[in-house]
């Protein structure tokens, strides 16, 4: 997933644009397998084996930086690129925002766009019938611009909630993605899929690479199972991880506190939980377990958004 490319002022959100042509070069000299965004959602429904190296590529917000200096490299290799609009940044000419004539010539090159809401508002903060409102407003100028509305959809800052799903669902929205890292498996929910983030401090070739090579680290029986936590003090968090052999080296990882730390494990056969010393704190909280088995690394990363 990327925001911004060549544009240095936001460092958190951009990739220079060195590091994505190396990216784009390491992909096709490698000969990865190169995925649509609707492939991937197409794979997990009709059960297609993820091939070795399969990587799709993504872009939130449409900056503007991002077509004029990212996707030529993308159209010009070939590689196909997913963008989520937000629909009002570009309804209301905001700077640093794409136009919907280019837009409609991204789309024309060969380029495919994503739902992202109209305003970019953190759903789980908001109640139903703002959310449904803004959803649909995007969806009406999509119409009105392109002729169609986009099948995919991404959550403004990855933040969701098994309410916020419900909406989506409703509106005929058949998948969504996240911004929490990991690797895909058909086991992931359709509705909360990760993306590794991509920018200036991580998006070195090494990382790129060490990330495409992952395999999904299959859990069951999350808890919490909702995405929105509102009652911190009952906040609890275990899982139970499916291939038994992960378990002896697993570790996690979370900026749970606001900065990222290792996080105290209990063990319990194939049961993983957090130690009642974990405490959380408010915010946008990210959770990242690995496990190395034989030479492979395997990955499971989670968002919650505790308010």
């Amino acid at each position: 997933m990327y925001h911004r490319v060549g544009d240095n002022k936001y460092p958190s959100t951009n990739v220079n644009t060195k590091q994505l042509e190396s990216q784009l070069l390491e992909v096709k000299k490698n000969n990865y397998n190169i995925l649509r965004a609707s492939d991937v959602i197409k794979f997990i429904n009709e059960g297609i084996e993820f091939k070795k190296n399969s990587v799709a590529f993504t872009i939130d917000d449409a900056y503007v930086s991002f077509y004029e200096n990212g996707w030529p490299l993308f159209r010009d290799n070939n590689i196909p690129a997913t963008l989520f609009v937000s629909t009002d940044m570009t309804d209301f000419s905001i700077p640093g925002y794409m136009s919907w004539d280019q837009i409609r010539k991204f789309i024309a090159e060969g380029g495919i766009v994503g739902q992202h809401t109209a305003s970019h508002m953190s759903l789980p903060l908001n109640d139903p019938n703002k959310i449904k409102k803004d959803i649909l407003r995007s969806q009406k100028r999509f119409e009105e611009e392109i002729g169609f509305i986009p099948e995919l959809f991404a959550f403004p800052f990855g933040e969701a909630s098994e309410e916020v799903i419900k909406i989506i669902k409703d509106l005929n929205i058949k998948s969504a993605f996240g911004q929490h890292s990991g690797p895909i498996a058909h086991q992931s929910n359709i509705y909360y899929l990760p993306r590794f983030s991509i920018n200036e401090n991580f998006g070195d070739i090494n990382r790129f690479i060490f990330s495409s090579s992952l395999k999904p680290l299959v859990i069951k029986n999350l808890k919490p199972n909702n995405m929105f936590i509102e009652d911190l003090n009952s906040l609890e968090f275990s899982f139970e991880v499916e291939n038994q052999s992960l378990v002896t080296g697993l570790q996690c990882f979370g900026n749970i506190t606001g900065e990222w730390e290792s996080v105290e494990l209990i063990k319990n056969e194939s049961k993983i939980s957090f130690s009642k010393n974990v405490k959380f704190s408010e915010g946008r909280r990210r959770i990242n377990c690995t496990s190395k088995f034989k030479d492979d690394w395997y990955w499971f990363g989670y968002q919650i958004l505790i308010k």
